[in-house]
């Protein structure tokens, strides 16, 4: 009789083990972040840095005030840096770090505005920042925070509800990791995309991405397979002088909106991000 009572006790007791071993299990292996490199990279693009220097200088709000009320040498100078191709950098750290110069160094009286969006295309396209001339255009108007002058806000809005962004002009990066290969294959972004700057030393980190995911095959092949196809970007330091970035990233709510997934993969990601030293770019 004793023994009777203890039985499901001892069940329920197996069954709660086993589901702690497999929380465990997953907590180790989205948590695992290795050093690894893509096998492909884009090629860095030679600007005409005058241009850009012009074209940054005549950025103008909505209601056409002037960004710059004259020209910052000191913003110049790090500008040519930024795309010296001597020095190896990623379009995307020349972006983020572009737009940092910009709220850093511009000299408006105003604390939040919309960037004229003609003017902001064309300084993209000048500055070659993306490897899809043409993705720009799908730029609708970029609205600039900066109530805190060392962490301003930017958000991007384009002309869709869902805009993608093809990596590596479509072939995507890959790597070979967890006992499968994963494959970033694109960007998706969700009618608007936003993010914050900051300096790290002499590194600029992009942070707080809300509405983007990174797209692809992504997972692992062992002692438990999972496969997922969204990856949300947590932040993205970049490592002044090299193509490598520190990333954070976690699987993205989307993902348990558009594929299934056990109860206990959703409860873990939720805790867990990843973090790797890499080369990343779009």
């Amino acid at each position: 009789m004793f023994k009777n009572l203890l039985s499901p006790l001892l069940v329920r007791r197996r069954r709660t083990s086993k589901l702690w071993g497999l929380f465990i299990c997953l907590t180790l292996l989205l948590s695992t972040a290795p050093v690894f490199a893509f096998d492909s990279k884009s090629e860095m693009a030679k600007v005409n840095k005058k241009q850009v220097l012009e074209d940054v200088y005549a950025l103008v709000d909505s209601q056409g005030v002037k960004l710059f009320r004259e020209e910052n040498r000191e913003m110049n100078k790090e500008l040519m840096e930024l795309f010296d191709v001597s020095i190896p950098r990623s379009k995307l750290e020349q972006f983020y770090t572009m737009l940092f110069y910009i709220s850093k160094y511009a000299t408006i009286e105003k604390d939040a505005f919309i960037i004229d969006p003609d003017l902001t295309i064309r300084l993209l396209i000048s500055s070659k920042v993306f490897t899809n001339p043409e993705f720009p255009r799908r730029i609708s108007r970029i609205f600039l925070v900066r109530n805190n002058r060392e962490k301003p806000l930017y958000k991007v809005f384009f002309d869709s509800n869902e805009v993608k962004l093809d990596l590596n002009k479509g072939d995507g990066f890959g790597i070979s990791r967890e006992g499968m290969r994963q494959q970033a294959e694109a960007l998706v972004f969700y009618g608007f995309f936003s993010f914050r700057l900051r300096e790290k030393g002499d590194n600029v980190e992009a942070f707080d991405f809300e509405n983007v995911d990174l797209y692809g095959s992504f997972g692992s092949r062992g002692l438990i397979n999972v496969d997922i196809n969204y990856v949300a970007l947590k932040s993205v330091e970049f490592h002044k002088g090299s193509e490598m970035a520190l990333v954070r990233a976690k699987v993205s709510r989307r993902e348990f909106e558009i594929n299934e997934h056990t109860w206990l993969l959703s409860l873990v990601t939720r805790f867990v991000t990843d973090k790797s030293l890499q080369p990343i770019d779009w």
